[in-house]
């Protein structure tokens, strides 16, 4: 690699010279507020009489047609130089500044045009496509620019800054010229990818799925690029609506089984291919047909309606937890491999799981691990005559500890007692939309409605008492505190917030009254005459029945050769006593191991290694650690898992997992990330010692 420090210029000038920004690129995105700096930087350089302003790095490779300089680093700050030389030229062309024919003709020749560039208005630089049409509209007549670029907004920008007239053209344009780069021209020996991973290690400018697309791309030759980005990149990223860094989360996810963090998702998807035996095109194949499946489900486009009329549903909350499982449910379904009834049945146990576990109030943390980790669970299951999709229905029936399904008795029991009125706006419409609807065919908008604001969720017995009130519910304040935000007293309703304390006969009998109302939820609610105890607690269990319609706790109808499951997170289960172990996994490393002693003192080591300072400040606090000497030996009992820092290992099984949890709450750890590999349950080693 040659380097020099030179005027930005010198990139630019030549008749010859064409800059090519390669597909793989991000679009330009400097806004303003950086086209501002760079004037104002300018402007200093004018009055302070500077000899020159340090303007970052240019890298750039030399391939292609003659004069055709690839850029490997620095097309944001090119592009908007590039837009000012254009503002410059039109304004002295069209007398917004004072007429310079000579220097406007030299901004156009050397600066502006290239006599051997490929697109077809001659222009020295060739954006990416996502660019090039409000590029080349900047060049035409200037009445059919593109507003929505923000190559249009900065252009305008730099027009606007210039007709201020804070400089003169040929000090402005002086200006410009002794802008300095760092300029590097890559050999053909040079590694673009290493270098460019180098240069934007700090990961402040690029998304992870910027330097993704770079890494897939980057190696290819222009034709090749050129064709996946065309036939791959593009279509998926216009699938998932440019939110490519969160669904390649998810696909990733789906074939480690497990959940990369998000900062270092580049890292992971760059091991993963490197790992891989598969071609980079083939990979990006399976993206690009896996997003087709991600737009499918979040915009309800399955094409079957009884899914589709689910999705509509399921999407009023945010549900991309789900993806790692559904991606790949998707994909057997789009082959063939699973019936339409078979996608419903799925969809709707992932729905139940989703709404029991939110009505019952359970963390959402265990989540991640739970869907990273069924199919990868169903489809080692899967044997000959299985049917899959009723493996996935009891792997997630049969969640246990931090990720149980909850069943009829502890979700009756949550729909009975849960606030239900201090809910978010998304959890409020999808609930309500359900419970109205169920599974009926003539549905009301009542999302739509509670959305918009046109009804709202409204309190029966009130939130603020009246006299009137206080002496119907005779129970007075115990009842009212018991019962107000219960599902028993709310209701969906158009009639005016402002009788809200007003008598129950007023309210039913009102305009957009309960008597009139259209809702079937509401049916109750038409023909009594009283409202208290007795009837909140009467219409709590009629929609609470509703709600176990909506969200039945699921038939399972497979029966696994063993008893278990063989992959358990720690988070899942609250004892792991009688269980025999086969390996552990964390932080996308399998470790074979005969004994839960081993996994102990193994884990610790990883974690000591990882951030010492924090394992030996928890060890200090809690008796199962010793800390000594690093030239004594351990105590009888414990084992070293740091220079200095022992744990106890003589304690059952149980034990082990209170020492294990008890770090990673010190930590900050998930849980969940650690994952066990267990034989199958056996009537042996109940007494929860190891078997060492």
């Amino acid at each position: 690699m040659q380097g020099s420090l030179q005027a930005l210029t010198d990139v630019f000038e030549g008749k010859d010279r064409c800059l090519v920004i390669p597909v793989y690129q991000r679009n330009y995105d400097w806004k303003k507020g950086n086209c501002a700096r760079l004037f104002d930087d300018l402007l200093d350089v004018i009055e302070n009489s500077r000899p020159n302003h340090f303007f970052g790095s240019i890298v750039y490779k030399i391939e292609g047609a003659i004069g055709e300089m690839t850029i490997i680093d620095g097309q944001q700050r090119l592009t908007t130089v590039n837009l000012l030389f254009l503002a410059l030229h039109n304004c002295l062309a069209d007398g917004t500044l004072e007429p310079d024919p000579d220097l406007a003709e030299w901004i156009r020749d050397d600066f502006l045009n290239s006599k051997h560039a490929a697109n077809g208005r001659k222009l020295k630089l060739k954006p990416v496509k996502a660019d090039a049409s409000a590029y080349e509209k900047l060049f035409a007549d200037g009445l059919d620019l593109d507003e929505t670029s923000n190559l249009t907004a900065n252009y305008r920008y730099f027009v606007e800054r210039l007709g201020r007239r804070e400089a003169e053209p040929r000090q402005l344009f002086d200006a410009i010229r002794k802008l300095q780069v760092m300029r590097l021209q890559l050999e053909e020996s040079d590694d673009a990818q290493l270098i460019f991973e180098s240069l934007n290690s700090t990961g402040l400018d690029l998304t992870q799925a910027d330097m993704i697309r770079n890494f897939v791309l980057m190696g290819q030759n222009p034709q090749d690029q050129e064709e996946l980005y065309e036939q791959y990149w593009n279509p998926m990223e216009q699938d998932v609506d440019y939110d490519s860094s969160e669904f390649i989360r998810h696909w990733l996810t789906a074939r480690l089984g497990r959940t990369p963090k998000k900062d270092r998702l580049y890292e992971e998807f760059r091991a993963y291919v490197r790992a891989s035996e598969r071609l980079v095109r083939d990979i990006l194949a399976q993206m690009r047909t896996h997003a087709r499946h991600y737009r499918d489900l979040r915009k309800a486009m399955v094409g079957e309606q009884r899914v589709d009329r689910l999705l509509r549903r399921f999407n009023l909350v945010d549900r991309t937890v789900t993806m790692p499982l559904l991606l790949p449910v998707m994909d057997a379904y789009r082959r063939g491999d699973f019936t339409a009834d078979e996608l419903l049945k799925v969809l709707a146990v992932v729905d139940t799981y989703l709404t029991r576990r939110w009505v019952c109030g359970l963390p959402t943390n265990a989540l991640n691990k739970v869907f990273a980790l069924v199919w990868r669970e169903a489809v080692k299951k899967h044997e000959d005559g299985d049917s899959l999709p009723e493996i996935i229905v009891y792997l997630l029936a049969s969640r246990q500890g931090t990720a149980i399904f909850p069943g009829d008795q502890m979700f009756g029991v949550a729909l009975a007692e849960k606030d239900f009125y201090h809910i978010s706006a998304a959890q409020r419409n999808y609930f309500w939309e359900c419970l109205e609807n169920g599974a009926s065919k003539d549905t009301r908008d009542i999302a739509g409605a509670l959305a918009a604001g046109d009804i709202s969720v409204e309190h029966i017995m009130p939130q603020t008492l009246n006299q009137e009130w206080i002496d119907s519910l005779g129970g007075g304040a115990h009842v009212h505190d018991t019962w107000l935000h219960r599902l028993g007293n709310l209701t969906v309703t158009g009639y005016n917030a402002n009788y809200s304390n007003a008598s129950f006969r007023h309210k039913r009998d009102c305009e957009q009254g309960f008597r009139d109302s259209p809702y079937r939820i509401n049916n109750m609610l038409r023909d009594i005459d009283t409202w208290g105890e007795e009837q909140m607690r009467s219409r709590g269990a009629e929609l609470s029945a509703l709600a176990m319609a909506c969200w039945p706790e699921p038939a399972v109808h497979y029966s696994p050769p063993r008893d278990t499951r063989d992959v358990v997170p720690m988070g899942e289960e609250d004892s792991f006593t009688g269980r025999t172990l086969r390996g552990w996994e964390y932080d996308g490393a399998t470790y074979p191991v005969t004994t839960w002693r081993q996994m102990l003192t193994g884990v610790i080591a990883i974690l000591a290694r990882q951030d010492p300072a924090a394992v030996r400040s928890h060890a200090a606090t809690t008796t199962q650690f010793r800390i000594r000497a690093v030239q004594s030996e351990p105590e009888d009992g414990y084992v070293e898992v740091a220079p200095g820092v022992d744990v106890s290992v003589w304690n059952s099984t149980s034990g082990k997992m209170r020492i294990l949890r008890g770090l990673f709450h010190t930590m900050g750890l998930d849980t969940d990330d650690l994952v066990f590999h267990l034989e199958p349950k056996t009537t042996g080693n109940e007494s929860g010692e190891d078997k060492d």
